[in-house]
């Protein structure tokens, strides 16, 4: 039997934009990050940490808010406003790229 080439079916990309999106679905393979984005696209206004920690925390049994705020602070929004999704100051903001993020994961 002949071997597939796989490579037919790979639409032509340059190497930035490849790393680009690898990059913005390593930030999205987590599950608490994604909750993250969809929960501020459902607020009116932007929260501050302690409410988006305890929403965090409300949907594990096995995360308390102390270490959903931890989690959020040292880890989660980082990675999040690193990719260009979140502004994060004093409240947590998405970005036009959140919005994008997020439709792209509705397609999935």
């Amino acid at each position: 039997m002949g071997q597939r080439n796989h490579d037919a079916f790979e639409p032509e990309t340059d190497a930035t934009a490849t790393t680009e999106t690898d990059d913005l679905l390593a930030v999205l393979a987590n599950a608490d990050r994604r909750f993250v984005l969809a929960h501020l696209s459902q607020r009116e206004t932007p929260p501050s940490l302690a409410p988006l920690a305890a929403a965090l925390s409300a949907r594990s049994d096995d995360l308390t808010r102390e270490d959903a705020q931890i989690a959020l602070h040292h880890a989660h929004l980082p990675k999040l406003e690193n990719a260009g999704l979140v502004k994060y100051d004093d409240t947590v903001e998405l970005t036009e790229r959140a919005d994008e993020s997020l439709a792209l994961l509705d397609q999935l």
